[in-house]
């Protein structure tokens, strides 16, 4: 029976127009990542000092401070996920293929649970014993190309999985070539949300093969850069770098944790911080790290490590930018009565103030139609991919 998990769906999620109502953070909330621009009074010497902006009613609620006029929604661009996996031999050693296979089908059940068509998912699998090419390539086309995940796409990528078993060698420049090519030309289909980001999830435990000095190495990084660099409608695609293997004792010739952190720094989507140089620590990898336990190992916990990883991959994907959707039938907001609030995974809510370098800044600033978290802000939503974000309207902007 395959286990239901939440994972990257929630992220492109169109986040509907909501009932926000602190203006700081809720008690016992984790608001890491924003200022504290809430409006709580205080004390001072038995008397107490109202410290909330004068638009804003004494028992702390934004939206239903007189001033409040509504909620604009905010709207994060949708995803289209192509996962990339190695079938290669190794995959099938230490318990990684019996991890990894079931974590994916649990997002596939997932997505289709959650009919967001703002996500969509394809799948390729390589050099496993369906790869018609025996681990050589070329990788034209996907093998299930990238839709919305209804009961018919997950059925097509559940039987995808379901038939492969690890085999052959680790291409990793040809599966790479290929599929970039394959997502430059896709064109989602009516039943997804279009303007979507283009990622490739790239999940290997080896190095490629044949690795020729480090010569297919570099070629497979520079492509991941090109790729990135590319401007619309042929790019940009991100690369999100998951490597599946030991990390210490450093055996580059087995598992290469410098290439995999090299890969996800051109990829576009790197833990931050992080150094792609470093071999021994995995809170400094760049990449996302899942470590196999061993031949006598818990699977059980290898799967739950894999879920964390894909759980961290919808942060690393999300975009910032979140288009505003206008109401009143799309009359211009008024830019200096606009407040952005997150809402966290478990509804605390934290008034996010206007701030090009850890707050939130529009597009056009007469005539707004996207804000823009930066620095801590963007931060605290990748860190939080459950949360989402409303535009109240009609208070006046609370500005650091």
């Amino acid at each position: 029976m395959r286990r239901a998990v939440l994972l990257l769906g929630a992220t492109a999620a169109c986040v509907a127009a909501c009932v926000v109502a602190a203006c700081g953070s809720s008690s016992g909330g984790d608001t890491s990542g924003f200022a504290d621009a809430s409006a709580d009074a205080t004390s001072d010497g038995g008397a107490t000092t109202d410290t909330r902006p004068p638009n804003v009613e004494t028992d702390g609620s934004l939206l239903d401070a007189a001033c409040a006029t509504g909620t604009a929604r905010a709207i994060l661009s949708p995803i289209y996920l192509l996962v990339v996996l190695d079938g290669s031999g190794s995959m099938g050693e230490d318990g990684k293929w019996a991890a990894v296979v079931p974590a994916l089908e649990s997002l596939v059940d997932d997505l289709q649970q959650r009919g967001d068509p703002s996500y969509g998912m394809g799948l390729t699998v390589f050099s496993d014993t369906n790869d018609p090419t025996m681990g050589v390539g070329p990788y034209p086309t996907m093998d299930i190309p990238i839709a919305f995940v209804d009961a018919n796409q997950a059925a097509a990528i559940h039987a995808r999985l379901d038939l492969a078993q690890p085999m052959y060698q680790t291409p990793t420049l040809a599966v790479l070539t290929g599929q970039y090519a394959a997502m430059e030309t896709f064109t989602p289909p009516p039943t997804l949300s279009p303007g979507g980001k283009e990622v490739v999830g790239f999940m290997t435990d080896g190095v490629p093969y044949p690795d020729d000095g480090g010569t297919e190495q570099d070629a497979s990084i520079a492509a991941a850069a090109a790729e990135f660099a590319k401007s619309p409608p042929a790019g940009p695609i991100t690369t999100l770098a998951v490597g599946i293997g030991y990390y210490f004792p450093y055996a580059p010739q087995d598992y290469d944790p410098v290439f995999m952190g090299e890969l996800a720094v051109a990829g576009g989507a790197p833990n931050e911080p992080c150094d792609p140089q470093n071999v021994s620590d995995p809170s400094m990898f760049c990449h996302l790290q899942v470590t196999p336990l061993g031949s006598s190992g818990d699977e059980g916990a290898l799967e739950a490590e894999f879920v964390t990883a894909l759980d961290e991959a919808r942060g690393k994907v999300a975009s910032c930018t979140l288009t505003l959707d206008h109401p009143d039938g799309g009359e211009p907001l008024d830019p200096t009565r606009v407040n952005v609030v997150f809402v966290d995974d478990i509804g605390d809510q934290t008034v996010v103030p206007e701030d090009p370098m850890n707050g939130w800044t529009y597009d056009n600033p007469t005539n707004p139609t996207s804000v823009t978290l930066n620095g801590t802000a963007c931060t605290a939503l990748h860190q939080n991919p459950d949360g989402y974000v409303t535009v109240v309207l009609g208070c006046e902007t609370i500005v650091r």
